[in-house]
């Protein structure tokens, strides 16, 4: 996440006293300042899905995998998984970034029929009412690192997901900032793969897969790391 002139990310989270949500909608609504945004796909993922097909590869041959990215954005992922075939749902907790998201999908040239984007807030059910219960698959990328570890998110984090992946399916993490300090404040909030394995073994996941990925996102400056959590 980078920075320009004026306040920070952290300075404007800060100047919230904990109201995290209304500053994620408002930074969504004024649209001038999205630091995240990179305007693709990291290239982690990308080699993730090209190189581990087994991954997002059905049982059977009618079946279609379903995926969720909460904190989708302007869905970048969401069609990135849409493209190999998957029915593919992106959530966002602001409408004006389900509205760019929407925009965004109408250039990638894929069919409407394999994505949807959702506005709600991840830690309630009232959104799925157009999605399914639960998912063979859920993709986090910035959404983790972008919970306020001081108001119990990251616990709240981990249950959710349990509740969303479905028995054997799969929750792909592409952890991160590993690089930053444990002491610097956020968003993003830095992490690192023992917060990962603490957070997901106690609700049932086990990690099948741990990658040094071959390309990343500058943000991840060399550092991310991809893992894929098997829900048992």
């Amino acid at each position: 996440m980078s920075e320009q002139s004026g306040p920070t990310l952290q300075d404007r989270f800060a100047a919230t006293n904990g109201d995290h949500q209304s500053m994620w909608k408002a930074l969504w609504d004024d649209g001038t300042y999205l630091p995240w945004d990179r305007g693709q796909s990291s290239p982690s993922l990308v080699d993730l899905l090209n190189d581990k097909p087994s991954l997002i590869t059905p049982s059977a041959p009618s079946e279609q995998l379903t995926v969720l990215v909460p904190g989708c954005g302007r869905g970048y992922d969401v069609l990135l998984f849409a493209s190999h075939g998957l029915k593919s749902y992106g959530l966002e907790l602001s409408s004006s970034a389900v509205t760019a998201a929407q925009e965004n999908a109408k250039t990638s040239g894929l069919n409407p029929g394999l994505y949807n984007f959702v506005n709600g807030d991840f830690f309630t059910k009232d959104w799925q009412a157009d999605t399914p219960e639960k998912f063979n698959v859920v993709y986090d990328y910035t959404f983790l690192c972008a919970l306020d570890p001081s108001q119990g998110l990251r616990e709240k984090w981990a249950e959710r997901m349990a509740g969303l992946v479905k028995q054997g399916g799969v929750l792909i993490c592409l952890e991160f900032p590993l690089y930053k300090d444990l002491e610097l404040p956020g968003p993003p909030w830095p992490l690192r793969e023992e917060i990962y394995k603490g957070l997901l073994e106690a609700v049932g996941f086990v990690r099948e897969m741990y990658i040094t990925p071959r390309r990343y996102l500058e943000s991840g400056q060399g550092s991310d790391m991809v893992s894929v959590w098997r829900r048992q």
